[in-house]
């Protein structure tokens, strides 16, 4: 699939993971509760942005030990660490 193993590309695969997967959950979130409970979202906006920073695990996971691709998975554990520290200087209040 990726055949250059390169740094910009895992910050590109991280940021896409990160910000997709935040939509992804918020809109499932929204969908469940409205469906299921008719009532507020089960998960809170803090759950489902630590879901989403969690989610670069397994891009990480699979580039680190499947494809040896060592470039791309310190892009990607790049992202994951900004975005995670961002996280918690954003609620450490």
């Amino acid at each position: 699939m990726f055949k250059k193993d390169s740094l910009v590309t895992g910050i590109i695969i991280g940021a896409v993971v990160t910000v997709g997967g935040y939509f992804a959950i918020y809109y499932l979130n929204i969908w469940i509760s409205d469906y299921f409970f008719n009532k507020a979202p089960v998960f809170g906006k803090s759950s489902v942005e630590v879901f989403a920073i969690f989610l670069n695990v397994f891009p990480f996971r699979y580039f680190m030990l499947k494809t040896d691709k060592e470039l791309i998975g310190r892009g990607i554990l790049m992202v994951t660490f900004i975005v995670g520290l961002s996280y918690f200087f954003y609620y450490l209040q």
